[in-house]
């Protein structure tokens, strides 16, 4: 039986590749230095860091509350479990995508 077409979502952009399948997401980065991160997708939190020079960082990790949103801006410099480097002017795509799995996972995205 073939899944619920809401169920798997990948976005794709330069180097960064990001999907859902059956509930786990996946982050895989294209890089000299291989990198990744898997987990349910209830279980995942995105901090988009604004640096200098028109980059953004985002900072993927796991929730420690259960009302975490899944995406949210911070100035902190605590990071995550896996890091990806973008265009500031790229983040809008990034947040949308992160718009589209807080309604797939009953969540929300922060301000």
């Amino acid at each position: 039986m073939e899944p619920p077409a809401c169920d798997h979502k990948v976005f794709e952009h330069d180097r960064v590749h990001l999907r859902v399948d059956h509930g786990i997401f996946e982050v895989f980065r294209r890089n000299r230095i291989i990198g990744s991160y898997r987990a349910p997708l209830s279980w995942v939190r995105v901090r988009a860091e604004a640096r200098k020079g028109g980059l953004t960082r985002l900072h993927f990790g796991n929730i420690e509350e259960l009302d975490e949103p899944i995406y949210a801006s911070t100035t902190s410099s605590k990071h995550g479990l896996v890091t990806v480097e973008i265009q500031t002017t790229d983040e809008p795509l990034y947040r949308a995508f992160f718009t589209e799995l807080a309604q797939l996972s009953d969540r929300r995205i922060a301000s």
